[in-house]
């Protein structure tokens, strides 16, 4: 990549040609450039400059002389700081002498010259160059030193424009005073910020459109400030408005400006020849700068003196700053105020004040803005001198003195602070508090100004009477807590140690402390918080004195006030447990010393202090209230019933006795207060229970070493009064009365006799008698019981032959549900257990019907399972050996006909049963041995049943393997009742009350036994 030479001056030429540097055919292209110029450079920067429109007046009048047409000079800075200067000119014909064309020259300025534009703008605006190309000259331009100029030409005759003075040329272009503001306005503010665009009209014939913009252009750039120079971009012919990068201000043809075209109605425009200028834009009477260009508009060469002043005063600030139309209002403000038109400081004080601290600041800044130091120490000189005639200080402007005193606290300082001093007795002697007080706080609010202004005023007893006193008795009293009081009486005394010795300042500070804590809901909280900030007062070193600010006279002071308040206003009912245990300084014996005592406050001291210790220590002891009279006691007593009756619990019981006790030696005068106190506040009454278990190892309960007979009375009659069934309860018995020692448990035993029922405390005070007496009772009895034996086996009680009665009629009973299912557990060939479910029908159709291939399982608490695809085994034919009755077993017969039998025989009463309902009718004693056989073929029916439910189920389990058992028990019954047997093919717990789903039809599981007990054995008809 080529590199710009760092001094020379590149060139470059663009027009229409058979071939040019970057193309190899006919057409626009860069025809010659210096060697210096990189291509990307020509392609990027510079190509986008290169070209021209006609104007529209021009060609419509088919002027053809190249003179007749305004060259587009423009100028800008590229982002690599290079300051590019070109122009095009129109060309009637091009090198085929067939169309028309354009030629654009560029200058290429490197960066290291940019100041040149700064001083030397007038040779920029006057440069010279290349009126056509030549193709001899090659492609190859050298590179220059300087720019050619105008001046240079043989028989050059400069424009008679550039030698009109400003004010004519104004005129003549109808900008006037306000219109030139505006212009110049919006030119600074567009090179400044960069957000909008300038376009000026100028009402002048298109031919010498660059002639006037050129003109007023230099003058523009005798208006602008150096670094405004450094960057702006223009351009002083364009056929139309158009937004271009680097261009700030473009002259365009006239009428080009149409109203209403959003595409510029945004942006700055003059159209002069219309008078359309923007209006809202400047705000009159408050541009600094544009009055001033304006006022030198005769003689701008002045100007050159004040730009190069702002220009070193902006040298140390941040570039996008420098830029500002504001920063040189203020500078236009300071320049003419070093000038002596302190008019505009009268005007703008505190404007002119706070710009010439921004520059100011930070310290250290570079050493020309001392002629900005010294403005300002002028405009505190001027002031000083106001009020050393008694003129009122503005607060504003006394805030501006004292932000200078960081910046030059050594020289500047003692002026100050003999100018603060003046101005606060100034404020004072009108009576204007109210600024007073703002110019104290103003002084607070700068440390070390504060201390040397003080530092003063305390070393003068006048000034100190005067200024200190009144002031610090304002500062206590704004104070809203006691501890707001402490902190500013802390910094006072930490900042100015002179103050220990002010007896004024002590009696400022007590005084101040007083009134806040007269005014404190809760008095003892208070003066502890002051007592303990007090105390970390001796981690402070006081300066210059050797000792710390808890050793001073001012502390004891502050000590003693307090305490004193609280003796004399303290009421000791109001004290809240919190309060008193909180105040870690009544646990000091000489937590009032020093204080003069009377006997009221005495006798304060010593209840507090009881109170404290009663309440902090873990186990108080009985001689605690031994320091108090009888009435203080008593008051102390109450005070300590109140604040336990929320605390009802085992540690608390040492202070309950406590709070009941009379003299130190014997226990409380009456247990049952202590038990009523209990009962009344305690939550539960199991806090009692525990409160007898842990008095009975207490002193002051016991009597020679037993419990004492007051408070054996006073259990019982709390049981007696409140909790009678106590002993009722077994859980009471085993946690609580279960766990007394041998003496309390003989109470409990005694309550609990006394509450007992009259029977019971008969039969425990004559226990003897009555167990002779049910000793000879029992005896009597078991004599007639065998008297009663010997007749009934004699026959004596042998009741008369029954008349034979109709038994009665059963209740009909509801129909019950004809299909039964329960599970059975299989054991298969190879020996794995599987789950089946056997269905019971009543009658062969419903088993012969019944297709079980899929169901589902419901059982409690589980997922419903489905199941599909499913073996199943139908047994609906009731087969039997061939003896008794077709398709019945033969154990079933059998058991009927004895039935029979037994009812004939004995002829009394008829013997029937059924096996639906469960019921059975009353037979003769005789037939009891033909019921027991009924009973035995009963249990063999059930056997065969039993074996053949088992038997089909294994042969379902297994299917592969034949049945060898069937053929060889031919009087065995196969089936009882008709069945399906279903297998799941896995081993599932199915419990009783599950439900079996079949389509629309559902069964619930039960037992086998009740399934079976639910279906008489079928009948058979007969051969």
């Amino acid at each position: 990549m080529r590199q710009f030479s760092p001094v020379m001056i590149q060139q470059q030429l663009y027009t229409r040609e058979r071939s040019g540097i970057f193309r190899g055919t006919e057409g626009f292209d860069t025809v010659a450039a210096s060697d210096g110029l990189d291509p990307i450079f020509i392609k990027k920067q510079l190509h986008p400059f290169c070209g021209y429109d006609a104007p529209a007046e021009l060609t419509s009048r088919g002027i053809k002389e190249a003179a007749s047409y305004p060259p587009a000079i423009h100028l800008f800075h590229a982002e690599g700081g290079e300051t590019v200067l070109g122009r095009s000119v129109y060309q009637p014909v091009d090198f085929t002498g067939l169309r028309s064309a354009f030629l654009t020259h560029n200058y290429v300025i490197p960066s290291a010259r940019l100041d040149e534009i700064v001083t030397d703008y007038g040779r920029y605006l006057e440069a010279d160059f290349a009126e056509k190309y030549y193709p001899e000259i090659g492609r190859e331009l050298p590179e220059l030193e300087n720019l050619p100029q105008m001046s240079e030409r043989p028989q050059y005759q400069p424009s008679p424009l550039f030698g009109l003075p400003a004010g004519k040329l104004l005129d003549e272009l109808k900008l006037g005073e306000q219109g030139f503001k505006r212009l110049l306005f919006a030119v600074m503010t567009a090179v400044g910020e960069g957000r909008k665009k300038v376009y000026v009209a100028l009402d002048v014939p298109p031919e010498q459109i660059s002639q006037y913009a050129l003109a007023l252009l230099k003058v523009l750039f005798a208006c602008l400030p150096f670094e405004l120079r450094r960057r702006i971009g223009f351009i002083t012919y364009a056929k139309e408005p158009q937004s271009r990068k680097f261009i700030h201000l473009q002259f365009v043809e006239r009428g080009s400006l149409r109203p209403g075209d959003r595409e510029i109605e945004k942006e700055y425009v003059f159209d002069l020849a219309s008078g359309r200028m923007p209006q809202d834009e400047v705000d009159e009477g408050r541009q600094p700068y544009l009055d001033f260009v304006w006022s030198r508009l005769g003689e701008l060469e002045s100007l050159k003196e004040f730009h190069r002043f702002a220009d070193d005063m902006l040298s140390g600030r941040e570039m996008q700053s420098r830029a500002l139309l504001s920063v040189y209002h203020e500078l236009c403000v300071f320049y003419q105020i070093e000038a002596d038109r302190w008019d505009l400081y009268e005007n703008h004080k505190l404007t002119v004040l706070r710009g010439l601290l921004s520059y100011l600041e930070p310290v250290g800044s570079a050493d020309s803005i001392i002629r900005l130091n010294d403005i300002f120490l002028a405009a505190f000189d001027r002031e000083f001198d106001r009020v050393k005639q008694q003129n009122i200080a503005e607060l504003e402007v006394v805030e501006c003195f004292r932000d200078y005193y960081r910046l030059d606290r050594r020289n500047y300082g003692p002026k100050l602070v003999n100018y603060l001093i003046l101005a606060i007795n100034n404020t004072l002697t009108e009576g204007n508090t109210e600024l007073a007080y703002s110019l104290y706080a103003l002084v607070e609010s700068q440390p070390e100004l504060s201390r040397a202004f003080f530092d003063t005023v305390l070393k003068h007893g006048e000034l100190s009477t005067r200024l200190f006193e009144p002031y610090i008795q304002n500062k206590l009293a704004e104070a809203h807590e006691p501890k707001e009081v402490l902190n500013i009486v802390h910094g006072w005394a930490v900042a100015h140690s002179e103050l220990m010795r002010n007896a004024s300042f002590k009696e400022c500070a007590a005084t101040g402390l007083t009134e806040k804590l007269r005014k404190q809901q809760s008095l003892l909280p208070a003066v502890h918080m002051v007592l303990e900030n007090i105390g970390k007062w001796k981690e402070t070193d006081l300066l210059d004195s050797g000792m710390t600010l808890a050793d001073s006279e001012l502390v004891e002071r502050l000590s003693l006030t307090a305490k004193g308040l609280l003796l004399d206003q303290l009421e000791l009912d109001k004290l809240t447990r919190d309060q008193v245990v909180s105040a870690a300084f009544l646990g000091k014996a000489d937590a009032f010393a020093g204080l003069q005592l009377e006997g009221r406050q005495r006798s304060l001291v010593a209840m507090l202090q009881v109170l404290y210790e009663w309440f902090t220590q873990r186990d108080p002891k009985e001689d605690i209230f031994r320091k108090l009279s009888p009435g203080d006691k008593k008051r102390v007593q109450e005070l300590g019933r109140r604040w336990l009756q929320s605390s009802i619990e085992v540690a608390q019981f040492g202070r309950i006795v406590l709070a009941f006790q009379q003299e130190a030696d014997h226990g409380p005068a009456t247990y049952n207060q202590v038990l009523d106190y209990l009962q009344r506040y305690a939550h539960e009454k199991e806090t009692i229970y525990e409160f007898m278990l842990w008095s009975q190892g207490q002193p002051w309960f016991l009597e020679s070493r037993a419990i004492a007979p007051a408070y054996s009375s006073a259990i019982l009659t709390y049981f007696e009064k409140h909790d009678r069934d106590a002993f009722k309860s077994k859980d009471y018995r085993n946690r609580y009365f279960g766990k007394a020692g041998a003496q309390l448990a003989k109470v409990f035993a005694g309550a609990q006799m006394e509450l007992s029922s009259p029977l019971k405390r008969f039969l425990a005070q004559n226990g003897k008698k009555v167990r002779m007496t049910l000793l000879i009772l029992a005896s009597c009895l078991v004599v007639v019981a065998g008297v009663l034996v010997v007749l009934q086996q004699q026959g004596v009680f042998e009741p008369k032959a029954p008349v034979e009665a109709t038994p009665p009629q059963a209740p009909a009973s509801s129909p019950e549900p004809e299909v039964f299912v329960y599970a059975d557990k299989v054991i298969g060939g190879d020996g794995k257990e599987t789950t089946s479910l056997v269905f019971l029908f009543s009658g062969e159709d419903q088993c012969k019907a019944f297709v079980p291939s899929a169901l589902t399982i419901e059982s409690p608490g589980k997922s419903a399972q489905q199941f599909m695809n499913l073996k199943y085994k139908a047994s609906c034919a009731v087969e039997s050996n061939g003896t008794g009755n077709a398709g019945a077993p033969e154990g079933v017969n059998q058991g009927a006909d004895d039935k029979k039998n037994a009812t004939k025989t004995e002829g009394k009463q008829e013997a029937s049963q059924s096996d639906k309902s469960g019921q059975s009718g009353n037979t003769k004693t005789d037939a009891t041995d033909s019921a027991d056989k009924t009973k035995a073929t009963d249990t063999k029916n059930k056997t065969a049943a039993d074996k053949a439910v088992t038997s089909d189920a294994n042969k379902l389990g297994d299917a592969s393997k034949p049945d060898k058992s069937a053929s060889a028990k031919n009087d065995v019954t196969k089936d009882v009742y008709p069945r399906v047997i279903v297998s799941l093919g896995m081993k599932l717990d199915v419990p009783t009350g599950s439900v079996i789903k079949l389509a629309d039809q559902q069964f619930t599981v039960i037992t086998r036994e009740e399934a079976e007990s639910k279906l008489n054995p079928i009948e058979m008809p007969k051969n």
